[in-house]
């Protein structure tokens, strides 16, 4: 079982710095699938994207716009706060089609390249705080949301947005991994092997492949994550609805 969990975190570290998401997309599908409980690998992969994000923010500190980041964060936390004492009881598939839908739908607009005709700023902080929600409703770093959020709405290029994703990423997981554990459902050696195999994936990406990639190619990796991960949960709802 640990060593399921030290790939499924090396996996997930090392595609976390590529495209400025957490990485939990892999490691929780990994664990669940493996006979891990899914609030339980939730609240793991939490753990690890929490050591993923920090090494990342070293590594990118010269690219993240402070202030920035602090308005964004405060939005993220507290809907992370509030959704991990809600996923324990209330989650449901269907919030994983509409999940589902949304991300398809983001990959469309990223491929067309369509962008406010003016500066939106509300919608930025909008979609912050619903990246928040979905991160510890999944398990994920929401980095699915705050990547186009501010490539979008912030006018940021892609690279430099993976970066300040991160940047709010980590404060997210950091709250949803303590209210998860204090919800008793924190399995902290499983947690350790995930953030191990994190640590070591983040770090080779955001050393050594990430200085390489240019902010073209960085949209490409994520749109196409975008879509592989929003076919996902719609065939993985469908295929439950007919079972």
């Amino acid at each position: 079982m640990y060593w399921i969990a030290v790939l499924a975190g090396f996996l997930g570290g090392f595609l976390g710095p590529l495209i400025g998401v957490g990485g939990g997309v892999v490691i929780v599908p990994m664990l669940n699938l493996s006979g891990v409980e899914f609030q339980t690998a939730v609240a793991a992969s939490l753990f690890s994207i929490v050591v993923t994000s920090l090494t990342s923010i070293y590594n990118y500190r010269r690219s993240i716009d402070t202030s920035l980041l602090l308005r964004y964060m405060a939005f993220s936390v507290v809907a992370a706060v509030a959704s991990a004492f809600i996923s324990v009881k209330f989650s449901g598939n269907w919030v994983k089609l509409v999940y589902g839908v949304y991300l398809i739908i983001i990959g469309v607009v990223l491929l067309l390249n369509k962008r406010p005709s003016r500066p939106a700023p509300w919608l930025g902080y909008m979609l912050v705080f619903v990246g928040g929600f979905v991160s510890s409703l999944f398990g994920v770093g929401g980095g699915t949301i705050f990547v186009p959020a501010l490539i979008l709405v912030s006018g940021m290029e892609a690279k430099i947005a993976a970066a300040m994703s991160m940047g709010v990423i980590f404060p997210t997981v950091l709250a949803s991994t303590l209210t998860y554990a204090w919800l008793g459902v924190l399995e902290l050696g499983l947690a350790v092997f995930i953030a191990l195999g994190s640590f070591a994936g983040s770090f080779l990406a955001s050393r050594y492949v990430m200085p390489r990639l240019g902010s073209s190619s960085v949209k490409r990796l994520f749109v196409g994550y975008v879509f592989a991960v929003g076919v996902y949960y719609l065939w993985s709802n469908l295929a439950l609805s007919l079972s």
